[in-house]
């Protein structure tokens, strides 16, 4: 069981169709409710979802939102929020690849400085649909990777200027200053052998998404005490390293609505791409693949370069099983206890993602943020 107290965090979106009141709103929710530490934000440019999915017949928002991609700026919704909210700890994911390190670790110093030392930054090796349209380099994103957290340990233990040589950048007498009064926590984002190496030599923990990475709490517990090894043997202290997890959910009271999501396009195309980060996985639970053995979201999917041929693919393999392995569904009680399982095998830090409002009409909006609020108070209370 895990020695650390829990730390849950909801996932908060900002779309540009919407007024910035809405994200607001929910955020202070979320501090009102006394049951829930912080707020996660996705650096994202384009959704999960191609542009042939985003139908008002499989998701009623797409009546009045034109797209699924016109996300915030997770960095200037960060600020924003954490004045709005104080009391709510931060949490920005984002990737090695889009910006280069002085930049994103001036932001993350100044984040840092807002919320007084309470923001973490999960930061992943970058996914194709976010850097292949912008003239990025995804195949970069570990060595890229290790250029950052080189640099920012350099920095964050030393403060002067940096004459560094590596991967990709190169400084000379570089420096941004040398005030640090607050430093925030970098986890890794991912699974990778090569990303759990960076994380366990320079982070301060590691976060991945449960069932897709590890499909169960003795998997995720079994992977876990091999990470702190990794930890302990290059002398560190494995008791300052956080195990961290995203949950996909679907949260309802109503069996009818998790008959809906099960048929819906859209819950079936996520399902079937990334129930399992890598396709092999789903040979565990004795199911075929829905994708190629040799694709995977983050090296192959593009939203706006995806034949139909393949989308039609992965809905006809994609069964009610897989959707139920890929997720966890049920009550915020029965969700709760799923998720305490995870607790129990030392995750210290949980952020359940409730999708299942993307297929529901607009008007039950506010009692699917209630059972989010409710699967909180439930697990801050032990599941």
């Amino acid at each position: 069981m895990s020695a650390k107290p829990v730390e849950v965090a909801i996932a908060l979106w900002g779309d540009r169709h919407l007024p910035v009141s809405a994200v607001a709103a929910q955020a202070r929710a979320l501090e009102a409710s006394g049951v829930v530490d912080g707020i996660l934000l996705a650096d994202q440019l384009v959704n999960f979802i191609p542009q042939q999915l985003w139908t008002p017949r499989n998701t009623p928002a797409a009546s009045f939102l034109g797209d699924p991609d016109s996300h915030s700026d997770a960095f200037t919704l960060a600020a924003y929020l954490s004045a709005l909210t104080p009391s709510l700890s931060l949490s920005v994911s984002t990737d090695s690849v889009r910006r280069g390190p002085a930049e994103l670790i001036q932001t993350m110093l100044t984040l840092a400085d807002i919320t007084q030392g309470r923001v973490t930054f999960h930061i992943g090796g970058g996914e194709v649909k976010q850097c292949k349209p912008y003239g990025h380099k995804r195949s970069q994103g570990l060595s890229r990777m290790e250029d950052l957290f080189k640099i920012y340990k350099s920095w964050s233990e030393d403060h002067g200027p940096l004459t560094h040589q590596g991967n990709h950048w190169s400084f000379d007498k570089a420096t941004i200053g040398r005030a640090m009064p607050h430093k925030p926590r970098i986890w890794g984002l991912g699974a990778g052998p090569k990303l759990i190496d960076h994380a366990t030599t320079y982070c301060d923990g590691l976060a991945a998404t449960c069932p897709p990475v590890w499909g169960g709490p003795e998997a995720f517990g079994k992977a876990r005490a091999e990470i702190l090894e990794q930890v302990r043997r290059k002398g560190r202290d494995p008791s300052k390293f956080n195990t961290a997890v995203w949950f996909p959910v679907m949260l309802t009271e109503n069996p009818e609505q998790v008959q809906l999501a099960l048929a819906n396009p859209l819950v079936k195309w996520m399902s079937g791409i990334f129930g399992r980060i890598d396709a092999k996985l789903w040979r565990e639970v004795g199911l075929e693949s829905p994708i190629p053995e040799d694709w995977n979201y983050f090296t192959h999917f593009l939203p706006y370069d995806t034949p139909q041929s393949f989308i039609d693919s992965v809905l006809a393999k994609t069964t009610d099983e897989h959707v139920r392995q890929g997720w966890l569904i049920g009550t915020p009680k029965e969700v709760a206890a799923m998720i305490q399982r995870y607790i129990d095998a030392g995750a210290d830090w949980v952020c359940p993602m409730d999708y299942l409002p993307l297929v529901l009409d607009p008007s039950e909006a506010e009692a699917a943020f209630a059972r989010s609020i409710e699967l909180c108070r439930l697990i801050k209370a032990g599941g």
